[in-house]
C-alpha cells in the first residue's frame, strides 16, 4: 500500500469513528492479534486507550502499517463479518489506486469511478448504475449512500493536521489539536466534518426547495399580485377623494371662519365710527356756547371772578368733545403666524401601515399629595431602569431622584434639595441641577446615590446631555429671556447663547438635544419649541398658541424626530427634523393624561412622566 493509499484511508477515519463498534467490546481487535494482523505491543495500546475515538485511529493506523501481507484486506474481510459492511466499502473505496473505487455493477472493461454504494447490495456503484438501481422495482426501496469526496484541508494553525471535524458553535472546520484547544468545550455539539457539510447541505436544499416551492407558484402569485396592486390603486383613490372632501370641509370652515372675521369687521368699523361722528354734537353744543359767550361778556366784574374757575372747565369738556381723535385708530385684519401648520393639522396626514402605539408598561410611583408633589423630569439608564426627578413647590426639601426598573420597582432614592432637572450621562451616571438659595450648582451622582462631583452654576433648571458627552441647562430666572450654557462634565463652560420669549417668561423651559447636536427649547410661556444650531442661532420655531395650548417636555429619537408633550391639551405631537406636524403619537383615546416628561429609553420605546405619578412606556412604531 502506498503513501497516497494510507492518506485516503486516513481522511475516512471519521466514518470509522461514527460507525464502528467499540472494537475493544467487540472482538475485532483480539481477532486481528490472532490472525497476524496486529502485534501483541499494538494490541495493548488499543485496550489501553481511554477514547473508544483514540482507540479507532491507532488501530486504524496499526492495520495500514501493519508487515502482514494482505492485512488491509483481512481487516476489511472481519469488518464484514462484524456486520460493518458500510464501513468495509468506504475504505476499499480509499483503497483503490485512483483513490475513487470502481463500479461494482459496470462491465469489467468499461468499469467507472464509483460514486455510491448500495448498504444493501453492499456494492460500489457508479452514477448511471445508482440511476438505475435506484428505478429498478426491486431494488428502488434500497439505501444508497453517496461515497463524499476525502478531505483535504489542513489547519492552517497545525499544518500536518486535516480539517476533520466542525463545531457548529463557532461555525468552522478544526483539526484534532483544535478541538482541545481553542475550541475546548464545545465538544457536546462535535460533528464529522463530512457529517457536518452533508447536514449543512440539507439545510441549503431545504431553502432552495422553498424558494423552488414559490417559483412553481409564479401563476398564482402573479394572480395574487394583480389583486393586491388593485386593492392598493383603489385605496389611493380613496384617500385623494377624502383628501378632497377634507378640502371641501376646510373651506367651508374657512368661509364660516370669514363671516365671523367680517362681522368683527363691522362691529369694530361702527365702534370707530361713534367715535368719530362729531356733527351732531356740535349743533347740540352751539346753544350752550353762544349762552356763555352772552353771559360772559355780560357779567360783571365779580360775578367773573367768582364763577370763572367753573366757566373754564366746562368749557374745556366742550373742547374735548368737539376736539377729532389723534390718531385715528387703525381697522384692519391680521392674519396668524402659523397658517401652514394649522391648515396641516387640519388637512390630517397620510397613514401606511397601523401606527396605533401600544402601551408595554406602566406604573405609578407614590407621590406625596400634602404637600403636592409630582414629576418633573424623567430619563433612561443604559440597562433599561427608569430615573424620575420630582417636584414640590411647597416643601423643596421633598424633592428627589427615583431610580426603578420599567415594572416600578424602587432601586435607589435620593433626596435632592432643590432639584430642578436631571439627565442620564454615557457612563450611567446622572447629572442632575440644583437651585436652592445659595446653593446653584450641577452634580453628577452615581447609581448607587454618591455625589461624584459638582460645580458652581448660576440659576440652573432643566439640563440635558448633547451627542458630544457635553452638559446643556437652561436657567431659570423668570425674565424675559433665558440663557442656554453649555458645560464639560468638570464644570469647564464651552458657550452661551441666548434664547428669547415673545411673552413674559412665567414657567420654567424644557430642554432637549438632536443627534445632530441641535439645542431644543420647550417653551410654556409661548406654547412653541424653538430649534437652535450648537452654536445657538435660531433654524425654526413649532407651535404657538393656536397650535399648542401648553407645551413642556420634549426628547428626540435616533432618526432625529421630536416629541414635545402637551399638558394642557392631553396629547404628544410628533414633529418631523424638519419642523413639520406629523401626527399626535398619543392622546387621550391612549389614555394618556397630564403629560408633564417625555423621554426615549434604550429600546427605542416613548417613556411619558403624567403629573398624577404614572410612568408609562409606549411602543410608537
Amino acid at each position: 500500500m502506498n503513501e497516497d493509499q494510507k492518506k485516503r484511508i486516513r481522511q475516512q477515519y471519521v466514518y470509522l469513528v461514527n460507525n464502528l463498534t467499540d472494537p475493544r467490546s467487540s472482538g475485532l481487535v483480539e481477532h486481528l492479534y490472532q490472525d497476524g494482523v496486529i502485534e501483541e505491543r499494538d494490541r495493548q495500546i488499543v485496550e489501553s486507550k481511554p477514547a473508544t475515538k483514540d482507540a479507532i485511529k491507532h488501530l486504524l493506523d496499526c492495520v495500514i502499517n501493519s508487515s502482514h501481507q494482505g492485512a488491509f484486506d483481512c481487516f476489511l474481510k472481519l469488518l464484514k463479518e462484524y456486520g460493518q459492511d458500510y464501513l468495509a466499502n468506504v475504505l476499499r473505496q480509499s483503497d483503490s489506486s485512483d483513490g475513487t473505487g470502481l463500479c461494482d455493477v459496470c462491465p469489467k472493461d468499461k468499469k467507472h469511478p464509483a460514486t455510491s454504494v448500495c448498504l444493501d447490495c453492499n456494492e460500489l456503484m457508479c452514477s448511471t448504475c445508482a440511476d438505475y438501481h435506484r428505478r429498478t422495482s426491486v431494488s428502488k426501496e434500497h439505501r444508497l449512500n453517496e461515497l463524499t469526496t476525502a478531505l483535504t484541508d489542513k489547519c492552517q494553525v497545525h499544518p500536518s493536521l486535516y480539517l476533520k471535524s466542525y463545531c457548529p458553535q463557532c461555525d468552522v472546520l478544526v483539526c484534532e489539536r483544535c478541538m482541545v484547544d481553542t475550541h475546548k468545550g464545545h465538544a457536546d455539539a462535535w460533528k464529522d466534518a463530512i457529517t457536518a457539510a452533508e447536514d449543512l447541505k440539507c439545510k441549503v436544499n431545504g431553502i432552495i426547495d422553498e424558494i423552488k416551492d414559490i417559483t412553481l407558484n409564479k401563476p398564482s402569485i402573479e394572480k395574487e399580485e394583480q389583486k393586491r396592486l388593485a386593492d392598493l390603486d383603489e385605496q389611493r383613490q380613496r384617500a385623494k377623494q377624502a383628501i378632497e372632501t377634507r378640502v371641501d370641509e376646510v373651506c367651508q370652515l374657512a368661509k364660516v371662519c370669514a363671516e365671523k372675521a367680517k362681522e368683527e369687521v363691522d362691529k369694530a368699523y361702527l365702534d370707530i365710527k361713534l367715535q368719530l361722528q362729531n356733527t351732531n354734537k356740535i349743533a347740540s353744543l352751539e346753544k350752550q356756547l353762544k349762552a356763555y359767550e352772552n353771559m360772559v361778556s355780560d357779567a360783571p366784574v365779580s360775578s367773573v371772578v367768582k364763577n370763572h374757575a367753573e366757566w373754564e372747565t366746562s368749557l374745556k369738556e366742550m373742547l374735548d368733545t368737539l376736539s377729532p381723535t389723534s390718531p385715528v385708530p387703525v381697522l384692519r385684519f391680521q392674519t396668524i403666524t402659523w397658517t401652514e401648520t394649522v391648515i396641516q393639522q387640519a388637512m390630517g396626514v397620510v397613514v401606511i401601515g397601523e401606527i396605533t402605539p401600544t402601551l408595554i408598561t406602566q406604573h405609578q410611583l407614590q407621590c406625596s399629595k400634602d404637600p403636592k408633589e409630582w414629576p418633573i423630569a424623567v430619563d433612561s439608564m443604559p440597562g433599561g431602569d427608569v430615573v424620575v426627578g420630582t417636584g414640590c413647590k411647597a416643601d423643596k426639601t421633598k424633592r428627589r431622584v427615583i431610580i426603578c426598573s420599567s415594572t416600578g420597582d424602587i432601586k435607589k432614592e435620593i433626596k435632592v434639595t432643590g432639584l430642578q432637572g436631571l439627565t442620564v450621562l454615557r457612563d450611567g451616571t446622572i447629572a442632575a441641577t440644583v437651585y436652592d438659595g445659595s446653593t446653584q450648582e450641577v452634580r453628577i451622582y452615581t447609581k448607587d446615590g454618591v455625589v461624584k462631583s459638582s460645580f458652581k452654576c448660576t440659576t440652573p433648571s432643566r439640563i440635558t446631555v448633547n451627542h458630544e458627552g457635553h452638559l446643556v441647562v437652561m436657567d431659570a430666572r423668570v425674565i424675559t429671556f433665558g440663557n442656554v450654557m453649555v458645560y464639560h462634565t468638570d464644570g469647564t463652560q464651552i458657550r452661551v447663547f441666548t434664547d428669547t420669549s415673545v411673552k413674559p417668561v412665567q414657567y420654567s423651559k424644557y430642554i432637549t438635544t438632536t443627534p445632530s447636536g441641535d439645542v431644543i427649547v420647550s417653551d410654556p410661556n409661548d406654547c412653541c419649541i424653538r430649534v437652535y444650531t450648537p452654536e445657538g442661532q435660531l433654524r425654526y420655531t413649532y407651535g404657538g398658541e393656536d397650535v399648542m395650548k401648553d407645551s413642556h417636555g420634549v426628547c428626540v429619537d435616533e432618526d432625529g424626530t421630536i416629541f414635545i408633550s402637551d399638558l394642557l391639551a392631553n396629547n404628544i405631537h410628533q414633529v418631523s427634523p424638519a419642523g413639520q406636524f406629523m401626527r399626535y403619537v398619543l392622546t387621550t383615546k391612549d389614555g394618556l393624561w397630564g403629560p408633564q416628561e417625555v423621554c426615549i429609553n434604550q429600546e427605542g420605546h416613548l417613556v411619558v412622566a403624567q403629573q398624577d405619578g404614572w410612568i408609562k412606556t409606549y411602543k410608537y412604531k
